[in-house]
This record gives C-alpha cells, sequence and structure tokens, in this order.
C-alpha cells in the first residue's frame, strides 16, 4: 500500500484493524495488538473495541512493539512470537490487520478441530492455475498454542521468517472454512477502495 499502515486505512468509514478487532471481540477472552508503528493510535482502536468487554477476564491486552530481542523489521513471524510471549491464556487467535470479514464462529471452530495440535489453521478451497480444486492456508488467521513458543524461538534464531514454513513444522491441523472470502486481504488501495 505504498508504505501507508495498512490497519489504519479506512474501509465502509473504520480502520481495517477495527473491523479485524470487532469480528475478535466476541469470540475472544482479551485482544492485544503487535505493531511496530503507531502505537498510540492502535491503542486508542484497542480501547474502543475492548471497553464494551463487561464480562470477567475480558479486556484490553495492550499494544506491543517486536520484542527487543528481535531484530527489526522480521516481519509477521516476531509479531506472533511477541504475542506468545505475552498471552495470558494457552491458545493465541492470530489475526491479520487486513482481514476485515473473519467469520464469527472462527475461534470456536478452530479450537474445537485443535485436540490432537499445537496449531489450527483456516482453509478454503482455491482454483489452481492447472484448473483444480487446491486448499489454501491462512497462515495469519492461526489459533496457536503457547507451547510452541520456545519452537519458534529457536526457529526465529535460525532465520525462520515465514509463518506458513514454521506452522508446516509444527503439529498442525487445517480446519475447512466454506467463504474464502471471510479470508480476503485488503493488500491494495485499489482492493480497499474498489470493495468499499
Amino acid at each position: 500500500m505504498g508504505g501507508v499502515d495498512k490497519g489504519l486505512q479506512s474501509w465502509r468509514g473504520r480502520p481495517l484493524a477495527h473491523w479485524v478487532m470487532g469480528a475478535l471481540r466476541p469470540q475472544v477472552r482479551g485482544m492485544g495488538v503487535c505493531a511496530n508503528r503507531n502505537l498510540p493510535s492502535y491503542g486508542q482502536l484497542l480501547s474502543d473495541v475492548c471497553e464494551p468487554f463487561s464480562e470477567p477476564g475480558k479486556g484490553n491486552l495492550g499494544t506491543h512493539p517486536d520484542d527487543p530481542d528481535l531484530p527489526a523489521r522480521s516481519g509477521p513471524l516476531a509479531g506472533i512470537l511477541t504475542g506468545l510471549r505475552r498471552c495470558p491464556t494457552d491458545w493465541l487467535q492470530l489475526a491479520a490487520c487486513d482481514t476485515p470479514g473473519l467469520p464469527g464462529d472462527l475461534v470456536e471452530r478452530l479450537l474445537g478441530a485443535a485436540s490432537d495440535a499445537d496449531i489450527a489453521v483456516p482453509c478454503t478451497e482455491d482454483i489452481g492455475p492447472d484448473g483444480r480444486v487446491e486448499p489454501r492456508p491462512h497462515w495469519t488467521c492461526a489459533l496457536v498454542h503457547k507451547r510452541t513458543t520456545p519452537e519458534l524461538a529457536a526457529a526465529f534464531v535460525k532465520g525462520e521468517r515465514k509463518v506458513g514454513q514454521w506452522i508446516r513444522s509444527q503439529r498442525w491441523v487445517a480446519v475447512s472454512f466454506a467463504a474464502a472470502s471471510d479470508f480476503e486481504n485488503m493488500n491494495t488501495l485499489e482492493t480497499l477502495h474498489g470493495r468499499d
């Protein structure tokens, strides 16, 4: 998006990240943001979304840049590792800031499928270049157990930076979701404004 902060770009009158937080709020006990810029803006969004939490144990877990022991600009895996280190529960639900249409049963379905796995990944179907139906994992919308933290830290030290590559090295399960549009990324300003 030309260097702008995707999560703060407006879509249908609200920042993209606000839509993501709103979709997840009823599904989780608390919510935090990992970001490396514009932390006050994300903090305000988080406060706005988390304020209605009235049940005990639900709330604002704060905004956090990547942990200082991680190299700068290391990508999404650094944010995942930072989130896992701060997660107060056994499971961390990931969500990219540019996926505003997340399904309302995402966490429930992933958690239900994760009994023998450490990571549950939502998957939809795409038509491949050869015309065949292929599964499409949505790695950055996975549900990840805290026990993977040491393995992720070790992989990070060894130079791993790809979310999907790391997840495939763990005990993971694919969970089928029908609507690919629920996980659509707003990766360009044209896409963002074209779907407004």
